[in-house]
């Protein structure tokens, strides 16, 4: 998977830097509450048929610095057989209508990503902003929905970024999750997850999911979420 190929999904997964609550790729309308912050690392393995296999480690922390608005950082680093790469992204994400139970919750995030690999020095690569919305379809029931542009200055061209995602509260400690996401340039992504509560502030996740390409390309993922 070439460095663009890769940034590109990077960043249909991952957009902004509310750098979507795992094991979801869809971003929710929430904000993390002012003074606090979340450490999210997780690990990705992406398989494809007739292709070496690519591993992938990403480290987040998003902080809330207000009521409405959160901003993080995150690093992702590729190994292949192919070489590394690198991609450093700062953004954050607003929240322009809060949930209630009778109220579509709306946000927008905001992203500006570097990237480097074995031949070349850090480069600014993309920048990329999202506008969100969580509804409360019944009381153990979440929908999300994604619309967002996001520009390539490696391809000069700009993007369509979406996702759609339900969310299932199986028990209090217990969530899973099903979604769909993608680019306009590329083939959309069908993937699940279970996000379980370990400790009020330290859960685990994990996730699957299946890119409808040739060869299809499959990704799981696994990662833990610390607040404080």
């Amino acid at each position: 998977m070439a460095l663009r190929t890769w940034l590109a999904l990077l960043l249909a997964g991952i957009a902004g830097s509310s750098w979507a609550n795992r094991p979801l790729n869809t971003d929710t309308a929430d904000t993390i509450a002012h003074h606090r912050c979340q450490f999210e690392p997780f690990v990705a393995v992406d398989r494809a048929q007739g292709m070496s296999a690519q591993h992938t480690s990403t480290l987040q922390l998003n902080c809330g610095v207000s009521g409405s608005t959160q901003l993080g950082v995150a690093y992702s680093r590729r190994t292949s057989d192919e070489g590394r790469e690198e991609v450093l992204g700062l953004g954050g994400k607003t929240n322009l209508v809060e949930l209630a139970d009778d109220r579509t919750g709306v946000a927008v995030n905001y992203t500006i990503a570097a990237a480097r690999d074995s031949e070349s020095g850090w480069r600014h690569e993309t920048t990329a902003a999202t506008l969100i919305a969580t509804r409360q379809l019944r009381p153990d029931l979440l929908g999300h929905l994604n619309l967002g542009w996001s520009r390539s200055r490696a391809d000069a061209q700009d993007s369509t970024t979406w996702a759609a995602a339900l969310e299932w509260s199986l028990t209090p400690r217990v969530v899973l999750s099903a979604e769909a996401y993608g680019t306009d340039r590329t083939r959309a992504w069908l993937g699940a997850g279970v996000w379980c509560a370990i400790h009020d502030r330290f859960s685990v996740n994990v996730s699957h999911g299946v890119q409808r390409a040739s060869p299809r390309v499959r990704q799981t993922t696994a990662g833990f979420n610390f607040e404080f």
